[in-house]
């Protein structure tokens, strides 16, 4: 991005402007105001769709204002009207005085307007994006992840030392059988959890077996023919027939362009957006009374 779109005077500049632009289109001529007259006009209208779509992009509220016919045009005027209406009996009944809610809404407003000109105006370049991707790596690690299914023996069920036995001895017969992936469901007790694990990371095995048994999974070889263990979890013993293993790795910018930019684009809009507000925060004199 272009070194002039990160001075902090040219976003109070370019708020300035475009708060201007934006109460002149709500405001009219004050000169012709009628409190029991509603105006609608396209200028009203543009305001009222880019709100409504939280959206602050005139050309594409131009454009779909333009496309509007018919009944659907027609929707979106009383949709204005009613509001307006509504609006404007509010203020009479005075619910608008020291209603914080009123007050943070007011505030989300001009939050979202300096939003909506703090992302037009950024545009990264290669350079930028790519220094962002190798700041904020570890965002884009791709976690190792494994395929495989298991049998189980309960220890609340057998007793530990049974269970473990009953374990050990299945381990011999399952391999001397080659039994496969898909004839484990014939074997063993009913887990809490799931039989076949397909493409998951540590966090998640270990969310169901406890961390030791996670950690010498992803330490074992994957072998589609060899039943492994046992291996002790919080509810029992488990032999296991890992089938696949990914290791974990960081992509190269070109595989997670898309996200990078995004994201990159996402944390300067939020930057911008602050100094834009900053700006107008600066304007005021503060002055302490305690």
């Amino acid at each position: 991005m272009k070194k002039i779109l990160t001075e902090p005077l040219l976003h109070f500049l370019l708020l300035g402007v475009g708060l201007f632009i934006l109460f002149e289109f709500v405001a009219g001529d004050e000169a012709s105001y009628d409190e029991n007259v509603i105006v609608v006009d396209k200028n009203t209208l543009l305001t009222f769709v880019q709100f409504r779509a939280r959206a602050f992009e005139a050309g594409g509220a131009t454009a779909y204002l333009d496309n509007l016919q018919g009944e659907d045009l027609e929707r979106l005027i009383d949709d204005y009207v009613r509001e307006e209406a509504l609006y404007r009996q509010a203020v009479a009944f005075g619910v608008d005085d020291n209603d914080y809610v009123i007050k943070r809404r007011m505030i989300q407003s001009v939050e979202f307007i300096t939003n909506g000109f703090v992302t037009a105006a950024v545009d990264l370049g290669e350079e930028e994006i790519e220094a962002f991707f190798e700041a904020n790596k570890d965002d884009y690690y791709i976690a190792p992840y494994v395929t495989f299914t298991h049998v189980y023996f309960e220890k609340d069920k057998r007793g530990a030392d049974a269970a473990l036995a009953k374990a050990e001895a299945m381990l011999t017969e399952l391999n001397a059988a080659g039994v496969s992936f898909a004839e484990a469901p014939g074997y063993g007790d009913r887990f809490p959890y799931f039989l076949n694990y397909v493409e998951r990371d540590p966090d998640f095995v270990a969310s169901h077996f406890g961390p030791p048994v996670a950690e010498q999974l992803f330490i074992l070889e994957p072998d589609p023919a060899l039943w492994q263990g046992p291996f002790e979890s919080p509810y029992g013993y488990h032999l296991i027939l890992l089938t696949k293993k990914v290791e974990g790795r960081y992509p190269d910018l070109a595989d997670a362009h898309e996200r990078v930019r995004s994201d990159a684009e996402r944390a300067e809009i939020e930057i911008m957006q602050d100094r834009a507000i900053q700006a107008i925060v600066d304007t005021y004199e503060v002055r302490r009374a305690f």
